[in-house]
This record gives structure tokens, C-alpha cells and sequence, in this order.
């Protein structure tokens, strides 16, 4: 089965400084049939040039495909389409592989299997106060099986089931979990490392990301939804310290406790403005 073209689907949104490392990882994979789609999200930075010289340093064929900034479930979408793969594989800008990343991950993928998922997500940037913060959340052989996202499928089932639902914001990757209960299986001895937000701007950008995907009893009700906003603000004297406080005696770390507060402070009020955009802009991207 290795004689098999996948294409990698990836989307781009102000991704200069880690998209060269990622397409250099994909060009050291074990599996050379490879077709690289970019998806640049409306980027307003030099993006597209640093792939391009990138690509043509390394010698790695590319093709970019551009779109107005509306989301990564969009521009997945946007790739999909324009793909000539038989396997559709994808990854964000700031992921990279072990080189048998790709060939163990569509190893199981046949008339049965129509998708997977990796079993291992590992954080790099573990020294970074901001990203120790955020949490060493990732994906481990031992709870892989919880993953609703597919990082590579069959590319007919992927456009039957009609693609990914950017309605769904920042989950918009579980899109076939929550429509159809389609869930991929673990493909083993997949590794892949990934980074946290490491500066304030990145925390921010990202919990208003999550903010405006946040999908419960309440955001469904409009009048509930609009007050939302404003009963996180007036709770935020109470949440803020609480929440810090709770994280920092989870990680038995004196020394984050300031920076804690901090973080917490940008990411609490990060979470609200993305849950003010959607309820009164209905924007859920970043």
C-alpha cells in the first residue's frame, strides 16, 4: 500500500515563523508520495513567501491554494476539494513528524477503516512559562482511543460525508463525530509534537478561538447567549483567582502562581470576547 498518493492538507493564518519546520518534516517522511496542499486563511503576514522559499530550499513540491480569512475547517475544506490524493491527511502549521509519521497512519485505512488518528501528540515547548500554563494536554497511546479527530481519511468518504462543519468553530475537526458518530482508529507508533500559545498575544487569540466555539444549553438560547458575556464579567473578580489558584495547586508549582494569574487573567477575558464575537458578530474563527 505504500504506492499510495495521500494528499496533506494544511492550513495556514500568520504561520511564518513554524510553517518551514513542518513542510521540512513532511519532506523527511518514509513515504514519498506526497502531494502538499497550503491553505493560506487570509494571512497578513509574509506566510506564503517563507512556504514558497521554504519549499524551494528544500527542493519539496507545494501547492498553495488561498482563501478570505474564515477558519481552519474552511480552508481543510477548500484543500480537500482541490486534492488528487486517495488519502486525505490532516495537520496543523505548527505539528511536526517522525519520519514513519504518514506511512503508519494510513497503514490501516482500507475498505473497512475508512480513517485514523494519531497515538501520540507531544508538547515541544515544555521551558516556555506561558505553555507550562497551558497545560501539558496531548495525545498518548493511552487515551487515544478518546480522539474524535481524524488526521488522515479515506478522501471519497471525507467529501460523501460532506467535509468538516465550520459552524463548529474550534472543534470543527470532530465535525464527522458530532453529524454522523464516525470516529477514526488509533494508527500505532504515530508521533507527532505540536506547541502551546507561548506569548500573551498567542494565549489570547487562541481562548478567543475556543471562546467563540463554545457550544452548550446556554449559547443556544439567543437572550441567555447575549447575556453570557456580560455574567462571566461581573464574575470575574471571584473566577479569575479561583481558577488561577486551582491550576496552580494542580501543577504543586509555587513559582507559577503569579504568572498563573496572569495567564488566567488573559485567557479568561480571551474565552469572553470570543463568546461575545459569535453571539453578536457570529464569527467562531480567529
Amino acid at each position: 500500500m505504500s504506492d499510495r498518493l495521500v494528499s496533506v492538507v494544511i492550513p495556514m493564518y500568520n504561520e511564518k515563523k513554524d510553517i518551514p519546520y513542518c513542510i521540512r518534516s513532511l519532506k523527511a517522511q518514509t513515504h514519498k508520495k506526497i502531494e502538499l496542499i497550503l491553505v493560506d486563511d487570509g494571512s497578513t503576514d509574509t506566510t506564503i513567501r517563507v512556504a514558497n522559499d521554504t519549499a524551494r530550499k528544500e527542493k519539496i513540491k507545494i501547492k498553495i491554494l488561498n482563501q478570505k480569512h474564515g477558519g481552519p475547517g474552511k480552508a481543510r475544506n477548500f484543500g480537500a476539494k482541490n486534492s488528487k490524493g486517495e488519502i486525505l491527511i490532516f495537520v496543523d502549521s505548527d505539528m511536526t513528524f517522525d519520519k514513519d509519521y504518514i506511512k503508519n497512519l494510513i497503514k490501516p485505512i482500507n475498505k473497512e477503516v475508512i480513517g485514523t488518528t494519531h497515538d501520540n501528540e507531544i508538547v515541544l515547548n515544555t521551558k516556555n512559562i506561558w505553555s507550562r500554563c497551558w497545560g501539558h494536554i496531548r495525545v498518548s497511546p493511552k487515551d487515544a482511543d478518546k480522539v474524535k479527530i481524524f488526521r488522515a481519511i479515506d478522501r471519497k468518504k471525507f467529501l460523501d460525508l460532506g467535509g468538516f462543519d465550520p459552524d463548529y468553530g474550534y472543534a470543527d475537526d470532530q465535525t464527522l463525530w458530532f453529524k454522523h458518530k464516525v470516529k477514526p482508529i488509533v494508527a500505532k507508533n504515530t508521533v507527532c509534537y505540536h506547541k502551546n500559545p507561548e506569548n500573551l498575544k498567542q494565549i489570547y487569540s487562541q481562548s478567543r478561538w475556543i471562546g467563540a466555539s463554545i457550544d452548550n444549553l446556554f449559547t443556544r438560547t439567543k437572550i441567555v447567549n447575549k447575556l453570557f458575556p456580560f455574567f462571566l464579567y461581573l464574575i470575574s473578580p471571584i473566577a479569575i483567582p479561583t481558577l488561577s489558584l486551582m491550576k496552580s495547586m494542580k501543577l504543586k508549582k509555587v513559582s507559577v502562581v503569579f504568572p498563573m494569574f496572569v495567564f488566567m487573567t488573559i485567557r479568561y477575558f480571551g474565552t469572553i470576547s470570543g463568546i461575545t464575537r459569535k453571539a453578536y458578530l457570529d464569527i467562531n474563527y480567529r
